[in-house]
């Protein structure tokens, strides 16, 4: 005898056996989907380890080439305060008396190592980063930065992140940024186009990785005026300062 929904009771309906289906399959992709979202260990060796500029402890020679102008420069810690950055040539040549005196001024005790570093490791927000390729010796990842470092009035909402990982010996070869839309940090300058990337050591038993190169590309508009920049900085002759 069939019931009110004109199926008989001694027949359970096939919608019941689709449904507890479904409802098993679901359960199972829920028991897999920490595993399948964990952070490889690769990736998460190479982030611990990970210093975007100069790491302290090292002495370097910093080449700065910004569009045509060359500029040579040695940073060394261990050295007193008023004396730990020497100039070695400006615009391709021996500087100037009057130039070493200009330059001794521009670069008081505490100046940054290099080009300043558009974030800091604490930025990454671990969880964005989504693998986009890989071989056997490396794999590259796509994320951004964590909300705090990323408000609407802060350069690194703007930017998407590139991450090039070494596998065997984990650590981050390179690292690039690109602006995802047009840009406006402050009133009068417009950024459309600004990539940054960097490039660094591997690691061995004498050094942490150290970095190779930084180089930059903008292109905007500055008080309305077409600008257009390319910049690069490469490091050489680290040496550990005691």
């Amino acid at each position: 005898m069939a019931n009110s929904s004109g199926s008989s009771p001694a027949s359970p309906r096939p919608a019941n056996s689709a449904g507890r289906a479904w409802l098993c399959l679901l359960a199972w992709a829920l028991a897999v989907l920490p595993a399948a979202a964990e952070m490889p260990a690769y990736l998460r060796t190479a982030l611990a380890s990970f210093t975007p500029g100069v790491p302290p402890g090292w002495a370097c020679t910093i080449a700065t080439t910004r569009n045509d102008d060359v500029l040579v420069e040695r940073f060394d810690a261990a050295q007193a305060p008023d004396s730990q950055w020497t100039l070695i040539r400006c615009h391709g040549r021996a500087p100037t008396s009057e130039e070493i005196e200009k330059y001794r001024q521009s670069r008081p005790p505490g100046t940054p190592v290099g080009p300043q570093s558009n974030f800091q490791k604490a930025d990454i927000e671990p969880g964005s980063l989504v693998l986009v390729r890989e071989d056997d010796e490396r794999a590259e990842f796509k994320g951004g930065f964590r909300q705090e470092s990323t408000g609407a009035d802060k350069m690194l909402g703007h930017l998407v992140l590139h991450l090039t990982v070494t596998k065997r010996s984990p650590y981050i070869a390179k690292y690039t940024l690109t602006l995802d839309n047009p840009y406006s940090p402050v009133l009068g300058v417009k950024m459309d186009e600004l990539q940054v990337e960097a490039t660094f050591a591997a690691p061995d038993a004498g050094h942490p990785s150290l970095p190779v190169a930084h180089t930059s590309r903008f292109k905007g508009r500055i008080l309305f005026i077409p600008s257009e920049e390319n910049l690069r900085v490469t490091f050489s002759d680290f040496a550990r300062t005691p």
